[in-house]
């Protein structure tokens, strides 16, 4: 078991598996369900009067119904907050279980805070659900934070624009076709809890652009999808699931069976961070421009195990990939990693059980690490440990130093491997 590693203590510084991941099936709310016009519960889409409790009577109408679709056309929808009915903080109205909520114009349907909802503390959510919810789904409109028009608490990173699932998890929930710009906090996030995971969850074909904190998140889930989505300029992570007991401080991870693939990331903190996670890949993404690396792996009780990485473009970040911690079997393989400036790939603290192996890597200069073996504390008693790591075939530019091929600062490792590093063709 692996010391507590902090998910931001990132800079102080093999053996391959099975990668079965079960994908998640679509919410399962009915598209020729009865449908319920926001205009008729007393909308009226002026960008002034507030809509929210509109919006609100309208889900709840179709929820009584036992299920529906709540549409709302062009027009910007000014929302303002209000104490949630769970009384954790505010909440501008919430989805019900059987409702899908649609805009007709991804880009003319709009929902916008209201200037000067924000305030110390606020724990605040434009979406938002409490307990259970089930085969529920948003779709086809743009979510404004108007991050600018809270003032002081612009950015403020207590809440989100959609949190779907606290105090109870989200099962058969999809986001998809939302367009979400300037939330405080989350952008998009989908809960479940500590052994009541959430389960088939998608979050395809997003837009989520300057968050206050994480772009998409998920945690405690058993069956998540996230595809497609662009995710720009996010001041911490652009995805981010996590999987960790972080009661229990279970060495077990709570969260399983997610794939996150094609996705575009730029300028966010971290591209993809995957903690404390099982049974996940990250495939297919093209991430780039990210203040601190393309993607990093963490542990902090929960072990990461079976993990994919792979077929990935990580381009113009100091660090392409980081694992930091034991693992259970981690493999990065076939991605190209380009214009990093501090290493290709990064092993911070006790390291185990990863397998680096055919990537393409193009660092910023000749004497940039390819890989980079660093403990967070060097002088720790007892030394950090790397051990079971085989890197091999993997392809630099020719006349790439020697000694920056595999940078190596462990006092103790354990069935370490190098491999060999081939010239770019």
């Amino acid at each position: 078991m692996s010391d507590h590693v902090s998910r931001r203590a990132f800079l102080a510084a093999g053996t391959g598996a099975g990668f079965a991941c079960v994908l998640p099936v679509c919410a399962q709310t009915r598209d020729d369900a009865a449908s319920f016009d926001v205009r008729q519960f007393g909308a009226l889409g002026d960008g002034t009067t507030d809509d929210a409790p509109a919006f609100q009577r309208a889900i709840d109408a179709a929820a009584a119904a036992g299920g529906g679709i709540v549409r709302f056309g062009e027009g910007t929808h000014l929302i303002r907050y209000r104490l949630a009915t769970d009384t954790v903080g505010a909440a501008a109205f919430e989805l019900r279980s059987g409702v899908i909520l649609e805009g007709t114009d991804r880009e003319k349907s709009i929902l916008r805070l209201a200037d000067g909802q924000r305030g110390p503390g606020t724990f605040a959510r434009l979406i938002a659900s409490t307990g259970e919810l089930a085969d529920a789904k948003l779709r086809n409109f743009t979510l404004d934070g108007n991050r600018q028009g809270q003032g002081a608490f612009r950015d403020d990173i207590n809440g989100g624009a959609i949190v779907l699932g606290w105090a109870g998890r989200c099962e058969n929930v999809a986001v998809e076709h939302v367009t979400v710009r300037n939330a405080n906090g989350q952008g998009i996030m989908l809960l479940g809890a500590v052994g009541h995971p959430g389960r088939n969850l998608r979050i395809h074909d997003n837009l989520v652009e300057q968050a206050s904190y994480i772009g998409i998140q998920s945690s405690q889930f058993d069956g998540l999808s996230i595809e497609r989505n662009t995710v720009r300029d996010c001041v911490d992570n652009g995805i981010d699931v996590y999987g960790n007991d972080d009661v229990g401080h279970s060495t077990a991870s709570t969260s399983h069976n997610g794939i996150i693939r094609a996705n575009v990331i730029r300028g966010c903190g971290i591209g993809i961070f995957l903690e404390t996670v099982a049974d996940c890949q990250a495939v297919d993404n093209d991430v780039a421009n990210c203040r601190l690396a393309g993607l990093r792996i963490n542990r902090i009780n929960g072990e990461p195990r079976n993990l994919l990485v792979a077929r990935n473009i990580f381009a113009d970040s100091p660090f392409g990939v980081a694992v930091g911690g034991d693992t259970g079997g981690v493999r990065i393989a076939d991605n190209t990693i380009t214009g990093f400036t501090a290493s290709g790939v990064q092993f911070t603290y006790n390291v185990s059980r990863i397998t680096v192996t055919d990537n393409r890597f193009l660092p910023a200069g000749p004497e940039v690490p390819i890989v980079l073996a660093q403990p967070i504390e060097p002088d720790r008693d007892p030394a950090e440990q790397l051990s079971f790591v085989t890197i091999g075939d993997n392809r630099v530019p020719r006349g790439h130093h020697a000694d920056a091929l595999f940078v190596n600062r462990y006092k103790r490792q354990f069935m370490v491997e190098p491999g060999r590093f081939l010239p770019v063709l």
